[in-house]
């Protein structure tokens, strides 16, 4: 099949030309979708979105690139592309955690942990307890982050993949490095770097040698140290690679600080809390704050130490909001329960074929297959739940329902391919639009509902507004130059409903009037 074989290349040069340049990535990644679809090749397809998805992976784009991935990882589950969804889980995990986003990585990453084992593919098994790690490592649970380094380096020589090892070397001499195993933190990193050397992975050279100047600063060998980390930093200047700026102008700030050269501390680390706080590195900006305010209370500045360690406060609460330590109790425990499950080889294949096709039967039956949010199935079953809890409780439920103005426009006029971006686009702005509790799914067309617990009156209005406002604000000429949309959004609150139905036919009221008085508004 030639078609198929061109497709391949076309995503495999979109892959490569993603790290060089997203403009050459996002149209190579558009052509494949293009010829997978006149060639019915879903494969190909799905790989096209997620190319498509990672050309767009920086902000602001983000909420766009996810509601691609998804969308992606849909079709895999779907057509049984295996390795695909692999991919695809990988990449949104990934994502998500350079989002600070805890939760939906471990989640994700928890997945790809289970279908990895059940494929038997060792490097994203590898890659998988590479990326809980990390987690772990964010919320300084040290001996747990190393207990899955471990896992994954039990599996290292099934592999023969330098850039993954090199990885997986540094995350481990990085978790030796607070434990204070030094002789074992320098022997990693230094195996890390001739790795990453191997590959030619810079932006892994540089973290090895930022975390190597780290213990050696540790180990008292202080001119080594510092210049390693200058090294790092001058590397990572020169690739742009701002998380491994930050990284590095914090341990050089700590070590500053330490020698009692408070004016090259603040240089470092004010510079750094800008870098970090652009980044949005929750973990480093809560570090640089610290940092900062021993700084300050040691010049006898106490009114700014007071504010840096106000925004500590405040930015630690909200850092273990993401992701509580009773929730990765819970997953560890998961975790652990399905490495038991998966000794017997015999009953992990049967169990994880079982489990597979129930788990790609209910996404499929409950989710959305072009936006990957709930369709009006999920919405109906998802949301009678919701009610009958709220309903018996007493507390409040309100119901959006959005329409997009006139988006048969769309459809006439640019065609179907845009409509569905669309679709698509307005799906991603509607969930980063809601919290995590709220329920978000396709009603069907062009409509889209949202359930919101636990609120009512003005709260409601507060989100239907917001939720109006990112559609109207989004700049649509990046789907098409001639597209401007917004969308009409109608209310209703629980009051004496006898059924979600009922809800939803005040609430489509609500939506009817405020098409009828002009669209592009919120009517209660």
């Amino acid at each position: 099949m030639p078609i198929h074989n061109a497709i391949d290349e076309i995503n495999i040069r979109a892959r490569q030309m993603s790290l060089v340049s997203k403009q050459d990535a996002l149209q190579l990644a558009e052509t494949a979708c293009q010829l997978a679809t006149q060639a019915k090749y879903n494969l190909g397809y799905a790989q096209g979105l997620l190319n498509h998805a990672l050309a767009l992976a920086q902000s602001p784009s983000f909420d766009e690139s996810m509601a691609l991935m998804r969308h992606s990882l849909l079709l895999g589950e779907e057509h049984s592309f295996r390795e695909h969804v692999v991919d695809c889980l990988q990449e949104i995990a990934g994502a998500y955690y350079a989002q600070c986003q805890y939760d939906l990585s471990l989640q994700y990453w928890s997945y790809c942990l289970d279908v990895s084992l059940n494929i038997a593919n060792n490097e994203a098994y590898i890659q998988a307890h590479i990326g809980i790690g990390q987690i772990y490592f964010s919320h300084d649970d040290f001996p747990s982050a190393l207990e899955h380094y471990q896992q994954a380096a039990d599996y290292l020589p099934k592999i023969n993949n330098d850039k993954l090892t090199a990885s997986l070397l540094i995350n481990l001499g990085g978790v030796y490095l607070p434990l204070m195993q030094y002789d074992k933190a320098l022997l990693s990193l230094k195996n890390g770097l001739r790795h990453a050397k191997t590959v030619d992975h810079l932006e892994y050279v540089s973290e090895s040698l930022c975390l190597i100047g780290q213990v050696e600063w540790a180990l008292g060998k202080k001119n080594s140290a510092y210049s390693n980390l200058q090294m790092a930093l001058k590397l990572n200047q020169k690739l742009n690679h701002q998380w491994g700026i930050a990284v590095n102008l914090l341990a050089l700030g700590r070590m500053s600080l330490e020698k009692g050269d408070d004016k090259l501390a603040l240089k470092y680390l004010s510079f750094g809390l800008s870098n970090a706080t652009q980044r949005n590195a929750v973990n480093l900006v809560l570090q640089f704050e610290q940092l900062l305010a021993e700084l300050a209370e040691r010049r006898g500045d106490y009114k700014v130490a007071f504010m840096h360690l106000k925004r500590f406060s405040l930015g630690l609460q909200t850092f273990k909001n993401q992701l509580s330590p009773h929730k990765l109790h819970a997953m560890k425990m998961q975790l652990e329960m399905e490495n038991a499950r998966l000794e017997n080889d015999d009953l992990r294949r049967q169990r994880a074929s079982q489990h597979r096709e129930i788990q790609r039967v209910e996404r499929l039956a409950s989710y959305d297959g072009l936006t990957g949010i709930l369709n009006r199935r999920g919405l109906e079953e998802q949301g009678c739940e919701l009610f009958l809890r709220q309903s018996q409780s007493q507390k409040s439920l309100s119901v959006l329902m959005i329409d997009v103005d006139h988006f048969k426009r769309v459809n006439d006029r640019c065609g179907h391919p845009v409509g569905d971006k669309v679709l698509r686009q307005i799906a991603a702005l509607l969930k980063s639009g809601c919290r995590q509790d709220d329920l978000v799914g396709r009603y069907g067309g062009e409509e889209f509902v949202v359930l919101l617990p636990n609120h009512e009156g003005v709260a409601a209005i507060e989100v239907g507004e917001r939720l109006r406002s990112l559609v109207d604000a989004w700049i649509w000429s990046r789907i098409h130059p001639e597209l401007n949309i917004t969308i009409s959004v109608g209310i209703a609150s629980i009051v004496d409903d006898a059924s979600l139905e009922a809800l939803l036919n005040r609430s489509d009221q609500c939506l009817y009037q405020a098409k009828q008085q002009g669209r592009n508004r919120v009517v209660v």
